[in-house]
Parts: structure tokens; C-alpha cells; sequence
């Protein structure tokens, strides 16, 4: 067979194609009776056709309500569910910060120290309270530190590398140093650790 053989042939089924299409009229959905037309037709229906329309309507209409309902039943799941998330939220922000108000209390005790009767030494001290009442806080919410050690393996997953570190004794991709300190609670970190890894 010739190419131009085949031009022709897919030029005449192109054209086959859009003369169907010309002649075949639009689908158009059936229209809406109005209900004086409903009411004109049961009358010319014989008593069992009539009762068979007068059934299947009353369930249209029941089948209509019911879908309201429930539409109003699920929008006013949604705002319960809104509400009690947000209340839930409140309720576990407020354990939180219920918790960290007796730090702030030991850092406003320290602020109100007077600074020429207090040595260095007090100072420190002071700050290492707050900081116990702080880890105290921490543990009672099940926040545990990420603190790895000299030669531990970096983990992608709870260590951030910083920068590349060499160090005497530590094998490739193994902490160096510990920059910050991560934290995390059960599986999720709230703060990687930032640490030096050797090269």
C-alpha cells in the first residue's frame, strides 16, 4: 500500500467521523415536571399506575428529606469534631504551660536578687535550679535528650551535621562533638542534636 493510499483512507474516516457527529443530536436531559403537570398526568393513569407515581414520589421525597438530614447530621459532626480537637489542643497547651510556670517563678526570684550581696557562686547555682526545675518539666512531659557521644554513629534521623570535624580515634561518619543538644518525645524529634562529624 502507497502512503498517499493511506492519507486518503484516514482522510475519509475523518471525515465519516464529523458528518456522525453533525447528525447525531445532543443528549439533553429529560425536563422537570412541574407539579400541575404531575397532578394533569395521574389523572389520566388508570388506579395501579397512579398508586406505583404517587408511591415512587412520596419516597423522592422522603429520600430528599433524609438527604438534608443527613448533610445537617455530618456538618454538625464536623464542628463537634472542630470543637473537641480544639479543646483537646487546649487542654494539653495548658498541661504544658501549667507545668513551666514554677520555672518562671525561680527565673523571676533570681531577676529580683540583689547583685551586690550575691556571689558569682549563688548565681550559678541559681541558674542550675531553674535549669533541674526545666529538665523536671521536660521528663514529666516525656521529652528525652538526644545527646550523643564522642565516636557514636551520626544518625540522619536524630543528628544534624554541622560541620566536618577530625578527631583522633574517630572512624569515618561518627560524631566528633556535640554542638546542641536535640530533643525528642516517643518517636518524634522535637530538635535534632547539632554535632561535628568526622570526615
Amino acid at each position: 500500500m502507497r502512503p498517499e493510499d493511506t492519507d486518503m483512507e484516514d482522510t475519509t474516516a475523518h471525515e465519516l467521523e464529523d458528518a456522525v457527529l453533525q447528525d447525531t443530536d445532543p443528549v439533553e436531559a429529560p425536563a422537570q415536571m412541574t407539579p400541575d403537570e404531575i397532578e394533569a398526568l395521574l389523572e389520566e393513569c388508570d388506579d395501579q399506575s397512579r398508586r406505583c407515581i404517587e408511591q415512587l414520589l412520596a419516597e423522592c421525597i422522603e429520600a430528599g428529606e433524609s438527604r438534608q438530614r443527613a448533610l445537617a447530621d455530618f456538618k454538625n459532626f464536623q464542628r463537634r469534631s472542630a470543637e473537641n480537637e480544639l479543646r483537646m489542643n487546649l487542654i494539653a497547651s495548658s498541661g504544658v504551660l501549667r507545668a513551666v510556670l514554677p520555672v518562671l517563678d525561680q527565673l523571676d526570684m533570681a531577676l529580683k536578687q540583689d547583685l551586690e550581696q550575691v556571689s558569682s557562686e549563688q548565681i550559678l547555682e541559681g541558674v542550675q535550679i531553674v535549669r533541674s526545675e526545666m529538665d523536671k518539666v521536660l521528663a514529666e512531659q516525656g521529652v528525652d535528650r538526644i545527646e550523643p557521644a564522642v565516636g557514636d554513629e551520626f544518625d540522619p534521623n536524630q543528628h544534624e551535621a554541622m560541620l566536618k570535624q577530625e578527631a583522633d580515634g574517630v572512624e569515618t561518619g561518627h560524631v566528633t562533638s556535640l554542638l546542641q543538644v536535640g530533643y525528642r518525645k516517643s518517636d518524634q524529634i522535637l530538635r535534632a542534636a547539632k554535632v561535628a562529624v568526622s570526615p
